[in-house]
């Protein structure tokens, strides 16, 4: 992407002069989280629909959204939140934007300082960034590339948000993840990956997770950790996943906090 051209186009300024006014405003926020999404023109009743319904995921939650003509996209500031909550409440904005028709692209997410020095070099880089981005999916800036040496994890799971949520949550802790909605694609996913840590459900489509255990332990990927995170609690599920190899099985609902700690002791 030439950024020249981006700076032309004045994106990236606005979004740098947006996003200094809520870092300065009243109340001196040390980071603000952003959304932009590609859509089709949006009306200002639509804008304000979408920043009350955005509004309405925490207390206290400062939502400022615009629709740039120009560029047919869609910017949501939320002063003082985190990468994993501005990913968190981009579900919400993409299933507003889809379910009233307007979605017409990708979207990203950021959070400066935390994936870059909020600097109008690093937003250029983050305009670059949501224009080059997969269109299926919500594109997580960082600022720099992923290092090579991140502990590789395969995630499956038919719960989309779940994936979503997890990806984000444990590629801000240094995993690289690589997600799978059922046990085929997962074990496909083991088998060319070679990750060092498998997250799985039981109840999957294609391929159950006792038979993925299964398929995992007699591989070339039969050294990996595995874990089992689930809906399913009889005390006999859980015996048979540690029977055929799992390393521990987590129940849901879970911390998010307690599923890091115990992946990081995994892997020490």
């Amino acid at each position: 992407m030439n950024t020249a051209l981006l700076k032309k186009s004045g994106l990236s300024n606005r979004l740098y002069v947006h996003m200094n006014n809520a870092l300065q405003a009243t109340v001196p926020w040390t980071e603000c989280g952003v959304i932009m999404a590609a859509t089709q023109g949006i009306s200002s009743i639509l804008l304000q629909d979408l920043e009350t319904r955005l509004s309405m995921e925490g207390e206290s939650l400062v939502v400022a959204a615009a629709y740039e003509v120009e560029e047919k996209s869609v910017i949501i500031l939320l002063p003082g939140q985190s990468l994993a909550f501005t990913h968190f409440i981009a579900l919400s904005a993409k299933a507003f934007l889809q379910d009233a028709g307007l979605l017409d692209g990708g979207m990203a997410v950021a959070s400066f300082p935390k994936s870059a020095t909020a600097s109008e070099e690093a937003l250029i880089d983050f305009v670059s960034f949501f224009n080059e981005s997969d269109p299926a999916e919500i594109a997580v800036y960082r600022g720099h590339p992923q290092s090579s040496e991140a502990p590789r994890v395969v995630m499956i799971d038919p719960n989309a948000d779940l994936l979503d949520f997890l990806n984000v949550r444990l590629g801000l802790q240094g995993y690289d993840v690589s997600p799978a909605q059922d046990g085929m694609e997962g074990l496909r996913l083991v088998e060319s990956v070679q990750p060092k840590l498998v997250i799985t459900e039981l109840a999957l489509p294609a391929l159950d997770g006792y038979q993925l255990i299964q398929r995992i332990r007699k591989s070339q990927s039969r050294a990996c950790k595995i874990v089992v995170l689930t809906d399913l609690t009889v005390e006999q599920d859980i015996c048979k996943c540690f029977e055929l190899g799992a390393a521990d099985v987590i129940k849901k609902p879970f911390s998010p906090m307690e599923l890091e700690a115990r992946l990081r002791r995994l892997l020490a």
